[in-house]
């Protein structure tokens, strides 16, 4: 019997965050780990499975048409990655319902990370909706 018999080594490639996107009307926004999951890209593309109803991610090459900047805002690392390009907020408004009986939701999916083909695939259907309160003043009632 050895001394280290029951124990097991810790993986050092394990993952230890998940990729999140959330969407609104205004933004997508995007996990810090999600930068990370891709090696840190400055760019990224965004691709679309209608059929499917899945968003996918990817790094872009530099010079890509379809590049999207993708660098932590001038405040830090501490924040999320936002993307407010108007064509992919069009594309991914088309593929899903942001408002609901006249309130406007917001959509978080965890994505599925394929670390050796840098790819992460966020699926439509498995979005969780959250209804965004308003915000600033309430107006008076007449």
């Amino acid at each position: 019997m050895s001394l280290l018999d029951g124990f097991k080594e810790i993986p050092l490639k394990e993952k230890l965050e998940d990729s999140i996107l959330t969407i609104t009307s205004k933004s997508l926004k995007l996990s810090r780990a999600t930068a990370r999951l891709l090696d840190t890209p400055g760019l990224v593309k965004f691709l679309t499975n209608e059929k499917k109803m899945q968003i996918a991610l990817t790094p872009a090459k530099i010079g890509d048409e379809n590049g999207v900047d993708f660098t932590f805002p001038p405040e830090g690392r501490e924040k999320p990655i936002l993307v407010k390009e108007p064509a992919i907020l069009k594309k991914v408004g088309s593929m899903t319902t942001l408002e609901k009986n006249g309130t406007n939701l917001m959509l978080t999916i965890k994505g599925v990370v394929y670390p050796d083909e840098k790819v992460i695939i966020y699926d439509l259907g498995e979005a969780e909706e959250t209804i965004i309160k308003p915000r600033g003043r309430k107006r008076k009632e007449a």
